[in-house]
């Protein structure tokens, strides 16, 4: 009799948990918990512009151009300008930021940890990136 009321109580205990687990929160209603991020230029193109603000300080901004996507893998080609150059002034430098997806974050690459050993123009066995986006490698 003690063994079937403990476990009608463990019974009751988990059912609890579980109702509060899934209880419904209008508050959370449109956050991203867990899953995967998307690879679309609006996106990699804001997390450009946000490692561009970090690095530069807020003095530079991310000029987007294209966005390429592979296998859990973003490279964001653009520019770099500062942020009070005249519309009609020189054009910022050209670069290309590279991100992995992690979950729902991107998260910024340095080219030189993951395009790996670059020796003779052909993808290197040692690179973290696909050999798709390779070419992100090559024009930073």
């Amino acid at each position: 009799m003690r063994r079937s009321l403990a476990l009608a109580a463990a019974a009751v205990a988990v059912s609890a948990t579980l109702a509060a687990c899934s209880s419904d929160d209008s508050s959370s209603e449109g956050e991203m918990v867990g899953g995967m991020t998307e690879c679309t230029d609006e996106i990699i193109n804001a997390e450009a512009e946000k490692v561009v603000d970090a690095n530069s300080g807020g003095e530079n901004v991310w000029e987007p151009g294209s966005v390429e996507c592979a296998d859990g893998w973003a490279a964001a080609f653009g520019s770099i300008d500062t942020k009070d150059a005249p519309e009609d002034g020189p054009q910022g430098a050209p670069a290309t930021l590279i991100f992995q997806q992690e979950g729902q974050f991107w998260i910024p690459k340095d080219a030189a940890d993951v395009c790996g050993t670059y020796e003779d123009g052909t993808y290197p066995s040692d690179a973290e990136i696909p050999e798709s986006l390779y070419e992100a490698c090559l024009t930073n």
